[in-house]
């Protein structure tokens, strides 16, 4: 799939008079932050993109910067294609700063992008290859603020206090969270010029940050972009709800924007949450809670002073070491004082109990969940079966009546509609009620094993798989039109949930069109139907169980 190097090809060519700044823009320039300017630009200086990366390559080459071992080694890349195009090449930089200190524990680095129309956009980069800056962010877990945060708050008063014109605040990693706590600590004059701040698999904030007004005041502006498998944007919390982009990458890579995939002016939205970061986010609210802020920090100084006194600066070193560095490291460990020792084993040993927990009762649950609704299934399908005839019919026709008088009904063009077995709801009335309606109606054709598709009704059925009558044309639904689809179910719950029959054919067509971009420029309203008695307390439901905007009964 595409990233933001093929936007760049893709999008290149048309400038932000045309389109304006979007969700891909602010990834490009917040992975150009990660450059390592030194030599190029300072804080003082104002250069054009053009001649930054002119300047940048004149003292780096490509092999070089292709030989690094860091996963942000494309970023100077990212800048000379940027460079070379239309779109970003009357982009100004200024404000460079850049800012290592093992004393502070503190790596924070910034840069203003100056865009055509005026708007600034200030990038925050996220932690770098060294240590110290991957201290930081564990600082985070104990630390009200840490020194990179102050630093990001002073930067954007210092350097926009005096100034006019609207600002976006960004980052990736660490920077991210810079972005956010800036927006909301800073100047009261700053903060109402600032029209959008991005996140991107950025770290959250203790929970005191997230009750202050200053946090609830600048919420409404922030953007949580997080991949599936995300690993660092899930450690402690956000209140804004995250939008989960697609990678080509697995586990802990999926960190690397340069594995996000890109369509258009738009990330590609995963599905959901990969099990691994649920896991891991579970564990580390669970594990954090458990623990004090003195344990907390006891345990984060323990373990960064042994990696420095084993020489390890940066995670080069630590990945480059080999069974060497790992055999100093046990030493230095052992080394420690009996009372230190015992403090990091307990604290370790808990985090994994309490993640082996977790994955075990995730596993209960896969287990659990099938089980019971093999059962809820059975006992209602049975009770359906045993309805007369003449209830089945007054109670269908009863149902289908409240759907026709429905508002969402009447502004519906298509009906996808069911055919009715085992004594189900049915739907006939609804059916020749729409086609008098001038509406058009849809039924499903199983097409595959895990497939399903809706053809127009043209008056005449054939029998199909599981022998129920399916449509005879082959005029496909194509998923445009204010469309109203009636689900079939077996029980649902008072909060939506329903059960179908267990192939899963209803939830897969739903999340496809959710996924698609018609959700964005048509309604599909969702019915479901049943009878008064299937409907229960609760149901269990599985992350794949799509819910219906609403359960009609009779």
């Amino acid at each position: 799939m595409a990233n933001i190097i093929d936007y760049l090809d893709w999008r290149g060519d048309i400038g932000f008079d045309i389109s304006p700044f979007n969700e891909i823009d602010n990834l490009i320039l917040s992975q150009m932050c990660y450059t390592d300017f030194e030599g190029v630009i300072t804080q003082d200086d104002t250069l054009s993109i053009v001649d930054t990366a002119r300047l940048y390559f004149e003292i780096h080459t490509e092999e070089e910067i292709l030989g690094r071992d860091t996963f942000y080694k494309m970023a100077p890349m990212v800048l000379k294609k940027a460079a070379q195009t239309k779109r970003f090449q009357e982009v100004q930089l200024k404000n460079y700063i850049n800012l290592i200190s093992m004393d502070r524990e503190e790596q924070f680095s910034a840069l203003t992008f100056v865009l055509p129309d005026g708007m600034q956009y200030v990038a925050f980069r996220g932690t770098d290859n060294t240590l110290v800056g991957w201290k930081e962010d564990f600082n985070l877990c104990f630390m009200s603020e840490t020194a990179g945060q102050k630093r990001a708050v002073e930067y954007v008063n210092y350097y926009f206090d005096s100034e006019g014109g609207d600002i976006i605040l960004g980052g990736h990693s660490k920077g991210g969270n810079f972005a956010i706590y800036s927006a909301a600590f800073c100047e009261q004059q700053v903060q109402d010029r600032i029209v959008g701040i991005y996140s991107n698999d950025g770290p959250g904030f203790r929970e005191e940050i997230l009750e202050t007004e200053e946090y609830n005041t600048i919420l409404p502006k922030i953007r949580c972009f997080i991949p599936s498998d995300s690993m660092v944007g899930i450690l402690l919390e956000n209140q804004c709800d995250y939008e989960i982009v697609k990678t080509d990458a697995k586990g802990i890579n999926q960190h690397d924007p340069m594995s996000w995939q890109v369509l258009g002016e738009k990330f590609v939205p995963a599905e959901k949450r990969g099990e691994g970061s649920k896991l891991i986010d579970k564990t580390m609210v669970k594990w954090l809670s458990e623990i004090s802020d003195d344990e907390r920090q006891a345990f984060i100084d323990t373990v960064f002073a042994t990696l420095d006194n084993s020489g390890v600066k940066t995670l080069n070193d630590l990945s480059e070491g080999g069974i060497k560095k790992l055999s100093e490291l046990v030493k230095k460990v052992k080394s420690l004082p009996a009372d230190k020792q015992a403090e990091m084993s307990f604290i370790v040993k808990r985090f994994l109990q309490i993640g082996s927990d977790y994955a075990f009762t995730g596993i209960k649950d896969k287990v659990r969940i099938p089980r019971e609704k093999k059962r809820i299934r059975k006992q209602m399908i049975e009770r359906r079966k045993k309805l007369p005839k003449l209830q089945v019919k007054e109670r269908s026709e009863n149902i289908c009546q409240k759907i026709v008088s429905s508002e969402v009904y009447k502004n519906a063009e298509k009906i996808l509609v069911y055919m009715s077995i085992q004594n189900e709801v049915n739907m006939s009335y609804l059916i020749k009620s729409a086609r008098r309606d001038g509406k058009m109606v849809y039924i499903p054709r199983v097409v595959s094993d895990t497939e399903m598709k809706f053809f127009r009704y043209n008056g005449r059925f054939v029998r199909g798989n599981f022998d129920i009558r399916e449509p005879a044309g082959n005029i496909e639904y194509d998923f445009q039109g204010n469309t109203l689809l009636i689900l079939p179910g077996v029980a649902y719950d008072k909060d939506n949930n329903r059960l179908g029959h267990g192939g899963g054919y209803y939830d897969r067509f739903i999340e496809a069109f959710r996924q698609s971009d018609f959700e964005q420029k048509y309604e599909l309203d969702i019915f479901a139907v049943g009878y008064d008695f299937q409907v229960v307390d609760k149901l269990p439901a599985g992350e794949h169980d799509q819910k219906p905007d609403e359960v009609i009964t009779g």
